[in-house]
């Protein structure tokens, strides 16, 4: 995932023209090394693509996204917490109902 997060980085910055002469070796590098990497390069670099993809990215809400992740995880770590406590007083009540039945 790394790689990809670089890779796009460079791509960002070639569009910018602020490479600099490693990122641009690194880029050419990334290029050389698929066709499929050198097809994606050329679409991305092309000005109606480029286009539709920002208006894209400009649907996205980071925050909205982030809110509903955290909500999710939130979630998630309360669930262990109620099958603990449950479990719990199920222990109890059948603790309490042995010494009931066998102290009458």
């Amino acid at each position: 995932m790394e790689q990809v997060y670089h890779t796009s980085r460079l791509i960002v910055k070639y569009w910018k023209n602020a490479l600099s002469h490693e990122e641009r070796k690194d880029l050419h590098q990334w290029m050389a090394a698929s066709e499929d990497n050198r097809t994606l390069f050329e679409e991305l670099s092309q000005e109606p693509i480029l286009k539709k993809e920002m208006g894209k990215m400009g649907q996205y809400h980071p925050q909205q996204a982030w809110q509903r992740i955290s909500g999710e995880l939130l979630v998630k770590r309360q669930v262990p917490w109620v099958k603990m406590i449950l479990g719990i007083v199920l222990l109890l009540l059948a603790i309490a109902l042995k010494w009931w039945y066998t102290h009458r």
